[in-house]
């Protein structure tokens, strides 16, 4: 890089976060702490059954306690329409409407919303709230029996029975992995405000667009009466691209009531207030040569989903692409059960496929006594299998041998329990890892003042992954600005369209 690119402290040369000063000194507001004028507060009520309905419920008692403005149940249902766009590239996770009926199709459903004029009236009067129910049979685990199952994601590549019954060594291994949960820092919270025929929601959003998208749908408005702001997010690890049933009920609320209504869950509802990753298992088969060349994968998973929309967390993601195996047969299967919709989490897909994939690298490593990397090594793909298509780039094979080196990989010995530190047993392993690049639309608008100060304006979030910096950044390596001068805008529908983070 140039001299004159480092002085502006541009690409690739190191500066302070651009938004480390207002995160460390408070000064970063998020959604839940704006502050709104004559706002009331929301309290999610959740179901305590997994399956079954509603009988009875009872909230005269909430509505006569101090400072409850509403009760909001079944009983007196506020319309909320069904989104339409749903996972993969949707604006949605899930067509759950909240409080539309009395069916229970999991434990811990919203249904119900209690608010005050306080936090604390809202809090009481929803623990005054009788529910009694008529419970049915409930699905709990994917691999019951009486659970319905459908395929989700299938690779059929060369002749994998074949090639197995072919091979001289083979391995074979079944692999789970537990329900797993989103717990960002900053809980599930937000404030909607209508006014004017128009709905502003502050929602911690790691894509504003689709948040937009959503609620214009649950509202049944076009999307440009919908005003979201969202310029920090306190973690999200995948669970905040999309608004949940709590933003629609305080959204309804807000239109019925002509107030402000903020709603956050408790560190409890969130388990069951949206999908995490959903549980996985998979078993899989290899078969290699002697000299250490993979010749067939056989392939099946199976992930849980709720009973009325399909996601799947694809154990097979991985599975034909990270190395040269030119026989896979591979099915995924999704199967229904009561449970919320699972979600997107920190590497949907690729993380439990990758792990089951890299465990039986190693096994089969072992099978062979050939050193893991060197085997991986053996198998390198040097283009993708499953679509038979070049890599744009890949630095792998660079990457194994940096790792190897600084880790001092060839001190490594392959005998279990035969390296030790002092009195301790020390274990050296290594895996592969892989995530796609997702290409989304997205622009951005710089506005130049007349004191020569600029402004960089993206609906992009920052969920702590540096946009607020890059951005700047990328501004001054153009214009040649230093970088630090450079003010930053994200995450708000109003400025010019940006993806998912």
């Amino acid at each position: 890089m140039a001299e004159t690119e480092n002085s502006y402290r541009a690409l690739g040369a190191k500066r302070d976060r651009g938004d480390g000063v207002v995160k460390v000194t408070g000064q970063a507001k998020y959604a839940f702490e704006h502050q709104v004028e004559n706002a009331v507060y929301g309290v999610v009520i959740q179901s305590t059954v997994p399956s079954g309905r509603i009988t009875r419920m009872e909230t005269e008692k909430a509505r006569q306690a101090p400072g409850v403005l509403a009760v909001y149940t079944h009983l007196n249902s506020l319309k909320i329409n069904k989104p339409t766009a749903i996972a993969d590239g949707g604006a949605a996770q899930s067509t759950y409407t909240p409080i539309q009926d009395d069916k229970i199709i999991h434990n811990g459903q919203n249904i119900g919303l209690v608010v005050a004029e306080t936090f604390e009236q809202a809090t009481h009067a929803a623990s005054l709230v009788e529910v009694e129910y008529e419970t049915a049979p409930a699905l709990i685990y994917p691999d019951d029996p009486a659970a319905e199952r459908q395929e989700a994601s299938t690779i059929d590549l060369g002749n994998a029975q074949q090639a197995m019954a072919q091979a001289e060594v083979k391995i074979k291994s079944h692999f789970t992995t537990p329900r797993e949960y989103n717990m960002p820092m900053e809980l599930h919270a937000c404030i909607a405000s209508w006014q004017d025929n128009k709905m502003t929601v502050w929602e911690p959003s790691q894509w504003v667009m689709g948040a937009q998208r959503e609620i214009a749908e649950w509202l049944g408005i076009e999307a440009n009466q919908v005003h979201i702001i969202s310029p920090y997010v306190g973690g999200g690890f995948g669970s905040k691209p999309v608004p949940y049933t709590h933003v629609a009920l305080a959204c309804v609320a807000s239109r019925a009531l002509n107030r402000p209504v903020k709603v956050e869950l408790t560190r409890p509802q969130t388990f069951t207030g949206l999908g995490g990753r959903p549980a996985t298992m998979q078993t899989l088969e290899m078969g290699a040569s002697r000299d250490g060349k993979i010749l067939a994968i056989q392939h099946e998973g199976l992930s849980d989903t709720s009973l009325i929309d399909t996601f799947a967390e694809a154990t097979n993601k991985t599975t034909a692409r990270l190395y040269a195996v030119p026989n896979v047969y591979s099915r995924h299967y999704v199967a229904a059960i009561n449970t919320v919709t699972p979600g997107w989490m920190r590497a949907p897909g690729e993380n439990p496929s990758t792990f089951g994939l890299e465990v039986a690298m190693d096994e089969m490593a072992y099978a062979l006594n050939i050193d893991p990397l060197e085997f991986r090594l053996r198998n390198w793909a040097d283009r993708d299998y499953q679509q038979d298509k070049p890599w744009s780039t890949r630095r792998l094979k660079e990457a194994y041998a940096a790792a190897a080196q600084a880790f001092g990989w060839e001190k490594r010995s392959m005998a279990p329990r035969s390296m030790r530190e002092g009195r301790e047993l020390i274990g050296w392993g290594m895996a592969t890892a892989t995530y796609p690049v997702s290409n989304q639309p997205a622009e951005a608008k710089l506005i130049f003042h007349r004191d020569g100060s600029l402004v960089v304006q993206s609906a992009g979030a920052d969920i702590g992954t540096g946009t607020y910096t890059i951005l700047a950044q990328t501004a001054a390596e153009v214009l040649q600005i230093p970088s630090e001068t450079i003010r930053v805008e994200l995450g708000d529908t109003s400025l010019p369209r940006a993806g998912v983070a």
